[in-house]
């Protein structure tokens, strides 16, 4: 079974409600897998990759940087897979945003090290494969990509995000 990573885009009453009734938090969810007019982006499995670049740490990291696997508010302590959910305020996706802002997908190119992942047991695993047969760098860079203009306009919007791991 896979483990994916999404942030779904909410705003800080959505976030309040959840944390106040966290039991809903799988309605929510569900609703956003479904298809529902609920703004999200889904990492796939690069998720573990991005946060090892950026925080240069298989599950630690300072914050912003860190927020793929920790920070923010759990939203109760029923998983949704492998975890709980956690909520990311307006404030924090605008910090997280502005980080990003500043580390590009060169920043990170330099950064890859496929046996320091491998060592440091980086989901899912791949990070070694010959790149003339799974351009396992630029999967990484895509994800990124799209991670940083998911913030960008999640900031732009006043939204906080809810993170899970499924």
């Amino acid at each position: 079974m896979s483990m994916i990573c999404c942030l779904i885009d909410v705003g800080e009453a959505q976030i309040n409600e959840l944390l106040a009734n966290p039991d809903s938090i799988h309605n929510f969810v569900e609703e956003w897998f479904e298809g529902e007019e609920i703004r999200g982006i889904d990492l796939d499995k690069a998720w573990h990759g991005i946060h090892f670049l950026l925080a240069e740490s298989a599950w630690e990291g300072k914050e912003p940087l860190c927020y793929l696997v920790k920070g923010g508010e759990e939203i109760g302590d029923e998983d949704v897979g492998y975890c709980p959910a956690r909520a990311l305020r307006p404030n924090q996706i605008a910090d997280w945003a502005n980080a990003l802002s500043a580390i590009s997908s060169d920043d990170l190119r330099k950064r890859f090290d496929p046996n320091a992942m491998m060592k440091a047991e980086i989901y899912p695993g791949i990070w070694d494969r010959a790149p003339e047969e799974d351009d396992v760098l630029g999967y990484l860079l895509d994800h990124y990509e799209a991670l940083r203009s998911f913030l960008g306009q999640t900031k732009n919007d006043g939204k906080g995000a809810i993170i899970t791991l499924s």
